[in-house]
């Protein structure tokens, strides 16, 4: 009864409510957008195999892109064994925000077949800048390693293309991995991922992975190849595997190791080893906060206050952020802030940043909106916020609140430059402090205020005002700013060419502390800086150096760190057993090796420069080896490891075998690292920038679409012809669009021949998505055959319709369109009578609006989670007198849930209304696409209600079409989607067939009628005429208007085409009918 309730409620929406057309059955076109709020003046450099396109604010990192560009490209051709030929198009964005609004991968076209569509694989790589060189570094790796890969598996052009990516099923974590191996060496993130999934065994189902964990089980079984077998069987690995279409395939050809044996023994590998490396490491000895977390969630800016009693955090999943703060002390948590939504989309993790005021009653941080920098605080004592917006940068990265709690630091973005800013709340203005290309991150007030920690990329230790850009290594150190002096030269604290670090702070009264990636696992290390008298003439001089030791040396290396010097509270973000675990305590809390505690000196305590602790304790003295000053200059030599400058390059076993302490070896006679990467790099050298370019807009190739169905390819009702014929016949279908380099533009056209070459339409559509309002122009003709009263008629229909697209967000919009429809009626001449038949005209105009939401995230073909929504309203009337009027409402709304794994459970609610003088005859049963189609001709139409045009309200099946009609109708369907093979089975699955099979259980619910509702008198179903002259007499029947259907059905992907196969029974009037067998071409519900 709960269903037939529900169905009612939808039969009365039509009538109240606005939403979408059922032009082609259940056919909808949904789709995200993207929201446009600026406008980009393209220019780009253009070299012999490259170019690269920015706008306003981005020539420094267009230059980066294409000096690294020019570095990369040939290393990565020789490792693939594969040239690119054609010139590459990099694309640069300033930020992710920017690239947002991009219409970068907007397919406008919802489709409900996907056999014969083909991608072009085009030289384009769309890169973003982050702030960091580092991560911009590994995009253009990325794209490089994406590109040839493309042209390796699917080939350069559209015949090899639809070839191959109809018969080639690759596992994700293929693809991704070894872009991801490509992309550079692992950094300590992705290691510490790594090493938790393999002890944890999460790797287990290795080919059920999805997401970043299959992007890095990819990148853990590249790596095992490359280092076992060599980096040079990789490219033949690729080759066997498209020619086998099999990944399993070219693994054994080229290695003699199936697929399964070579994942079994690369975990065992890396277990192995990573059990070997936790033997000299412990586990935290901070107390674990007791804050439950998910597992689709990431977590970062885990921050503790001053006072110690708070802590605040951000999660993010899917791209929806939160800030949250816990109180400690009564164990409660709050949400402050809740922003974007859940998107399958690159994540924006830069933002929020959190920063802790000095007193330890407001927090602060960081967001962004509409291309506008926001900064927010909080106040725990009234609850109140307070936003401003920050002017004049472009993103900040991370910021610190001064001692006093009247300054801040931000390493902030401006034209691509990530420096140093000096905040003043008061006045909301901003000081520069350093100006040039090299990224400036993590700073941070130490010693009352009066200098800033920060951590660099930058090869010296002089501040210069440099507007050239050069390539660097990214690997950053750590440095001292005095703000005192406000000098260029700067203090250098830690020298570490191939060691990456980050997040300096102030420990206690005599150390800073950092996170050191040393040994692919991120730990803490302090460090002591002082100095020591080098020479004294006039006055004295003073040579500084620097002593670090190690604090931690973790299981699990941590993701952040955050200290309290003042207060002596440090916490720390670590990720231990595929969650994340928010540790608190006191700087004394830390340890070392094997659960040996580490006591940093307390105030009563002191340093010498040697790094012992000098200490009036008496008790028994053990004796030590000296801890040795390391110079930090540019010449100094470490003398327990070193290697001569004409020495080859250690390997990271023989740098680690060197020293205990596993720093890197100094290179005696080798040149400062400055002049060492700029040597190392001829290409650089020699890259002479040419002239600036305007961008002019061109158009390419992008999708090529060839196909067979069976459905009517029109953007309006159909005719409504006496058979109820809902399909045109099986016919072809192809069309070709075009567009800019930027996607802005696109121009599509194509053509549908049918097999008896009399339904034949034709397409011409001009997209323009450069700004916010999209705008969309198309012109189609459609020539369609059937039979009326006294032979056959051809009606040829033009139509020209005018579309404007409102985003309210990515997942909103309000569509309105104009259209123009000129029919002509031709009656075909097959005798005297017929001839003599004139044609004729008719014309109508109108319009039409749409609100649509999509939420959707697809999970695999025919496959997704989400909502879907589609409202709409259209009016129109005819031109020639007498002016008839048309009306037509109506809904569509979806929603998948997955239920298990790749389980999706289907639901979908829709129903529409025809009022006015031309009314739509909805006719009820059968499926969409249906390939061979039963009309149910006992079901009568009501000959009073001036039926114009003609849809479908399916499915329901288990009927055929005309099982009910009428000028309105609602169905209430669900559906269980099972992918049967690739649920069970942990392997590649060779066959495109039985990858994408799918078992489907069933239940459609549906009614179509005339009048108020289904059960009232005015229902045309409801009343039997017999027309007796000169008696006329009416029966009302007593027979259910609502039927109902249950079943199962097969899906699957044949030769390029998504086929469904469905048996399914119907209930009539409480009867089970026998059943019915649908077999179509099209994909959803």
């Amino acid at each position: 009864m709960r269903l037939r309730h529900l169905l009612l409620i939808a039969c009365a929406l039509p009538i109240v409510a606005v939403h979408a057309q059922f032009y082609n059955g259940s056919d909808q076109e949904y789709g995200k957008n993207r929201v446009q709020y600026k406008e980009f003046l393209w220019q780009y450099y253009r070299f012999d195999e490259l170019e690269t396109y920015f706008y306003k604010g981005g020539r420094d990192v267009a230059r980066y892109v294409a000096i690294s560009a020019h570095r990369n490209k040939k290393e990565l051709e020789r490792f693939f064994d594969h040239t690119l030929d054609d010139r590459i198009q990099f694309v640069v964005y300033n930020s992710l925000a920017d690239f947002r609004q991009s219409n970068v991968g907007v397919n406008g076209n919802e489709l409900y077949n996907i056999g014969g569509v083909t991608r072009i694989v085009g030289t384009k790589v769309f890169v973003y800048n982050e702030g960091e060189h580092a991560l911009l570094e590994r995009q253009v790796r990325s794209g490089l390693a994406q590109l040839i890969m493309d042209r390796l598996m699917y080939g350069g052009n559209w015949r090899e293309v639809l070839k191959n990516s109809t018969l080639l099923n690759l596992p994700e974590w293929f693809g991704k991995g070894m872009v991801a191996y490509c992309s550079g060496p692992w950094d300590a993130h992705a290691q510490n991922r790594i090493r938790d999934a393999v002890m944890n065994d999460r790797y287990r189902h290795f080919n059920r992975l999805e997401g970043e964990d299959a992007t890095l089980a990819g990148l853990a079984i590249w790596t095992y190849v490359a280092d076992t077998y060599g980096p040079g069987v990789i490219p033949n690995i690729l080759y066997m595997t498209r020619v086998s279409r099999n990944p399993d395939s070219g693994f054994n050809y080229v290695l003699g190791v199936g697929l399964k044996q070579l994942t079994r023994e690369c975990i065992e590998h890396y277990r192995l080893r990573f059990a070997e490396e936790e033997r000299s490491r412990a586990l935290s000895r901070l107390e674990e906060l007791p804050i439950r977390t998910r597992r689709t969630r990431q977590y970062s800016e885990f921050k503790l206050s001053p006072d110690g009693r708070h802590a605040a955090w951000v999660s993010n999943e899917l791209g929806q952020y939160k800030v949250w703060l816990y109180d400690r002390a009564e164990k409660k948590v709050k949400r402050l802030l809740k922003g974007e939504k859940r998107l399958n989309r690159i994540v924006d993790r830069s933002f929020p940043v959190l920063a802790w005021h000095p007193s330890g009653r407001a927090l602060s941080w960081t967001t962004e909106r509409k291309g506008e920098l926001l900064l927010t605080t909080y106040s725990l004592d009234d609850r109140s916020f307070t936003r401003k917006p920050v002017l004049m940068l472009e993103k900040i990265l991370s910021m610190a609140y001064s001692p006093d709690g009247r300054n801040m630091i931000f390493s902030g973005v401006r034209e691509g430059r990530t420096d140093l800013y000096l905040y003043f709340p008061i006045g909301n203005r901003q000081e520069q402090l350093t100006d040039d290309p090299w990224d400036d991150l993590d700073p941070a007030f130490v010693d009352d205020g009066n200098a800033i920690l920060f951590a660099s990329d930058r090869p010296d230790d002089t501040l210069r005002v440099s507007k050239e850009v050069e390539w660097t290594t990214a690997r950053r150190d750590i440095f001292r700013y005095d703000l005192r002096s406000r000098g260029t030269l700067l203090s250098r604290l830690t020298n570490t060419p191939d060691v990456d670090e980050r997040a300096p702070t102030a420990y206690d009264s005599t150390n800073y502390a950092y996170l050191s990636d040393l040994g692919g696992v991120r730990d803490r290390w302090l460090l002591h800086f002082d100095s020591a008298v080098s020479a004294v003439d006039t006055i004295v001089h003073y040579r500084y150096f620097t002593t670090e030791t190690r604090a931690t040396k973790l299981r699990r290396g941590m993701d952040e760190h955050n200290v309290v010097a003042a207060r002596g509270w440090m916490s720390q973000l670590v990720y231990n057993d595929g969650k994340y675990r928010f540790q608190v305590g006191g700087t004394r809390d830390a340890v070392v090796g094997e659960n040996a505690p580490f006591q940093a000196p307390g105030p009563d305590q002191q340093v010498s420069p040697t790094g012992s602790t000098i200490t009036d304790d008496l008790s028994t003295v053990v004796k030590v080896d000296p801890v040795l000053q390391r110079d930090t200059s540019a010449s100094g030599i470490d003398v327990r490891a070193y290697r001569f400058s004409d020495e080859p390059p250690l390997t990271a076993q023989e740098r680690r075998a060197r020293r205990e302490d596993g720093r890197p070896a100094s290179v005696v006679g080798a040149v400062p690292p400055a002049v060492a990467a700029a040597s190392s790099d001829s290409t650089a050298q020699r890259l002479v920038f040419p002239e600036q370019r305007n961008y002019n807009v061109n158009f390419a190739t992008d999708e090529v679409l060839t196909q067979l169905d069976n459905r009517f390819d029109g953007r309006f009702y159909q005719v409504l012809t006496e058979d109820l014929t809902m399909n045109p016949g099986l016919s072809g279908l192809t069309r070709m669009a075009v567009s800019d380099l930027m996607e802005d533009h696109k121009i599509v056209g194509g053509f549908r021949l049918a097999l008896d070459l009399n339904n034949n339409s034709y397409l011409l559509k001009y997209q323009n998505l450069k700004r916010r309002v999209d705008k969309e122009f198309t012109v189609q003709r459609q020539a369609q055959q059937g039979t009326v009263g006294f032979g056959l008629a051809k009606l040829h229909t033009h139509l020209a319709s005018f579309r404007l697209t409102y985003p309210f967000s990515e997942l909103a919009s309000l569509r309105a369109s104009l259209l123009y429809r000129h029919d002509r009626f031709v009656i075909q001449s097959t005798d005297l009578f017929t001839l003599g038949l004139g044609n004729e005209v008719e014309q109508m105009a109108g319009a039409k609006l749409e609100w649509v939401y999509d939420s959707s995230i697809p999970r695999g073909l025919n496959l997704y989670t989400g909502w879907k929504l589609k409202a709409f309203g259209e009016y129109y009337r005819t031109i020639e007198a007498p002016q008839q009027a048309m009306k037509v409402v109506g809904f569509d709304l979806r929603h998948s849930l997955r239920v298990h794994r790749d389980l999706i459970w289907v639901t979908r609610l829709a129903g529409s209304s025809s009022l006015g003088d031309r009314k739509v005859l909805f006719v009820l049963g059968g499926v969409d696409n249906w390939l061979f189609p039963k009309v149910d001709n006992s079901t009568a139409v009501d000959g009073t209600q001036n039926y114009r045009y003609q849809a479908m309200g399916v499915p329901v099946r288990g009927f055929f079409y005309n099982a009910r009609n009428g000028n309105n109708f609602a169905v209430l369907n669900t559906e269980l989607r099972v992918p049967v093979f690739r649920y069970l089975l942990d392997r590649p699955i060779r066959s495109d067939f039985f990858q994408n099979f799918q078992l489907a259980l069933f239940g459609d619910m549906g009614t179509a009628w005339t009048g108020n509702d289904p059960y009232s008198e005015d229902n045309s179903f409801n009343t039997q005429v017999i027309d007796r002259p000169p008696l006329t007499i009416r029966i009302r029947n007593q027979r259910e208007p609502i039927i109902g259907s249950y079943g199962f059905g097969m899906r699957t992907r044949l030769l390029g085409y998504f086929v469904r196969a469905d048996w399914a029974w119907g209930v009539d009037d409480g009867v089970i009918l026998d059943n019915v067998f649908h077999f179509s071409l099209a994909l959803d519900i």
